[in-house]
């Protein structure tokens, strides 16, 4: 093979013979060469485009995770605010439960021995707790504690409840109290001579006397079983109360309730007279338990509690 080299400025050339296999190996060399560099540039190029992929990938990674770790933060941060109101909370209502239990239990005269608020567990104050962004198990043990604390308040609160409730039906049920306001003890309890027969009686009640139409209140609530008249007694209304007591209240100058009402304990359910064996204005009181008479006077507890007042 022939080749004609033109040299610049002159209107000269020269040539020369390549001989066949050697312009092969030439031309194959520079094919190889120019393959190497094209290929290197791809490989640069792409490397470095890669590269620069990699690092926008993870910058946005590392942006996403900074931003959902703030979200983290304010969430968490959202929640302990939520959760320290809601322990001051707690324990404001626990020291409130103590107080009020302490109370309850000491108008219910319960035995300290087997009931008291004075020793709470130790559950914290009104302090903020400072827990910044996760629960740990000391956290979780505390709130586990307030939760259990109040359930134990929760439940002796409702013992005392209970307690409180029965012994509101007890006052209710049981006799107590005074059949009148006004007035004063004219006769007692026990032997005495009789006004009317002038002879030694066993009086069976008490007599409070004072004016006419003065209210007569029930000593307990119960069933009326008995109003009207009564030889001796005069007007007499009876009430059958629980635990086999009834009351008597007689002299009655008239009944306000019949035979089947259902009394409360303090109702008005009759006025003051002077029917049957009286000598004036007065109720008689008797007591029965199991149908056996008892001294009022461990019912009433009326000394110095009566009112004159009209």
């Amino acid at each position: 093979m022939q080749i004609v080299v033109f040299k610049s400025g002159k209107n000269r050339s020269s040539s020369f013979k390549l001989n066949g296999y050697l312009f092969i190996f030439i031309l194959a060399s520079m094919v190889i060469f120019a393959s190497f560099l094209f290929s290197s540039a791809t490989f640069f190029y792409g490397y470095k485009k890669g590269y620069s992929e990699l690092n926008e990938d993870r910058i946005q990674d590392i942006q996403r995770y900074q931003y959902e770790i703030k979200l983290i933060k304010e969430e968490n941060k959202a929640k302990m605010e939520f959760f320290n109101q809601k322990l001051i909370g707690i324990s404001s209502q626990i020291q409130t439960l103590n107080s009020l239990g302490n109370k309850i239990s000491n108008i219910a005269k319960l035995d300290k021995k087997d009931f008291s608020f004075k020793n709470p567990k130790h559950v914290g104050g009104t302090n903020k707790i400072n827990i910044e962004f996760e629960y740990d198990s000391a956290f979780e043990k505390y709130l586990d504690e307030m939760a259990n604390n109040l359930n134990k308040k929760e439940q002796d609160l409702n013992y005392i409840n209970k307690i409180i409730r029965n012994m509101e039906m007890k006052e209710q049920f049981y006799p107590s109290g005074l059949p009148s306001k006004k007035g004063y003890l004219s006769s007692d309890y026990g032997e005495r001579i009789h006004p009317f027969f002038k002879e030694k009686h066993f009086h069976k009640g008490v007599d409070i006397a004072h004016k006419t139409e003065t209210d007569i209140r029930s000593l307990a609530a119960g069933e009326v079983t008995f109003s009207g008249k009564k030889y001796g007694y005069g007007n007499l209304v009876e009430i059958s109360h629980l635990n086999g007591y009834v009351t008597r209240y007689a002299h009655n100058n008239r009944n306000l309730v019949k035979k089947g009402d259902l009394i409360k304990k303090g109702q008005i359910i009759a006025k003051m007279g002077s029917t049957g064996h009286s000598t004036g204005p007065h109720v008689h009181l008797e007591v029965l338990k199991n149908k056996k008479h008892i001294n009022p006077n461990k019912f009433i507890h009326y000394r110095n509690k009566f009112s004159n007042d009209n």
